[in-house]
């Protein structure tokens, strides 16, 4: 004799239907979609992220470019202008990891995780379908960031008199395809630790301090000093939009290989959390 709801104890877990256990990959994608794009923050943040890639890009470029003319004959020499061309996007990234946090907790803090757990009973499915649609919002809007702080830069220097780059250079238009993987990859780690933490703020106070820690190295003795500018996943990361290879930096192969095991580590322990608490 079957046992209907109604005569469950209050209180007890109710058993997913099938169908409720059967939702489509398309059905989640559509509406993690329809959620992520009804944040002001999916718009927010991607838009100072382009005016953050400019800005940095004009600053970093015109002052390389005054650098550049009170150096000395031997110094200008040596000058390189791909220095200037994507440094704005290690603070870009910031925005785009507050963007994947803001894409979980945003359900925490409004209370409807749990009905979106109810809806996709499979969390992993739902994380997934989370990390699905920030990844596809961030991996075309990367390569225009890059874009955005090359030509931005590359002007500032030629305005100061300072030799500058090229779109057709060697190297640059693969940092610039790098880019987007590498952002891409940084709103994979927001996503993850939203999951993890829950708390907008303290998610995005992790994600600052991982992208951010190799920053510490020059108060840090020589050898582990090296170890964390050359292996933290961030900073081998930067290697994927470095327009020419470093002697001591790993190859950007490997560095997108340690940056997206990281990234799938994160995922793997976000999915665990979830999976094992009430939401």
């Amino acid at each position: 004799m079957s046992v209907s709801s109604a005569s469950l104890p209050a209180g007890a877990p109710s058993t997913p239907s099938a169908a409720s256990m059967a939702v489509s990959w398309a059905a989640v994608l559509r509406s993690e979609w329809t959620k992520l794009r009804t944040l002001r923050s999916t718009w927010y943040l991607p838009t100072g992220a382009f005016v953050a890639a400019l800005g940095y890009g004009y600053l970093f470029g015109t002052s390389n470019g005054r650098a550049h003319l009170a150096a000395a004959a031997d110094e200008r020499a040596l000058f390189d202008p791909m220095e200037s061309a994507f440094r704005g996007l290690v603070l870009v990234q910031l925005l785009v990891n507050a963007l994947g946090v803001l894409a979980v907790t945003s359900e925490y803090a409004a209370g409807t995780m749990p009905a979106s757990a109810t809806a996709v009973p499979r969390r992993g499915r739902l994380l997934a379908g989370k990390a699905a649609v920030v990844a596809a919002l961030v991996l075309p809007c990367g390569p225009l960031l890059a874009l955005g702080s090359f030509l931005v830069s590359q002007a500032a220097l030629a305005a100061q008199g300072a030799p500058s780059g090229a779109l057709t250079d060697p190297g640059v238009p693969g940092a610039i395809a790098g880019a987007g993987l590498y952002l891409t990859l940084i709103s994979l780690y927001g996503v993850a630790t939203g999951f993890l933490i829950r708390r907008t703020a303290g998610a995005v106070s992790l994600g600052t301090f991982l992208l951010l820690l190799p920053a510490m190295a020059p108060l840090l003795p020589e050898w582990p000093a090296r170890m964390l500018v050359t292996y933290w996943p961030s900073s081998a990361g930067l290697r994927l939009f470095a327009p020419a290879p470093a002697p001591d930096a790993l190859p950007p192969s490997a560095a997108f290989v340690l940056l997206a095991g990281t990234a799938l580590a994160l995922s793997l322990a976000a999915f665990a959390r979830f999976r094992a608490r009430d939401v």
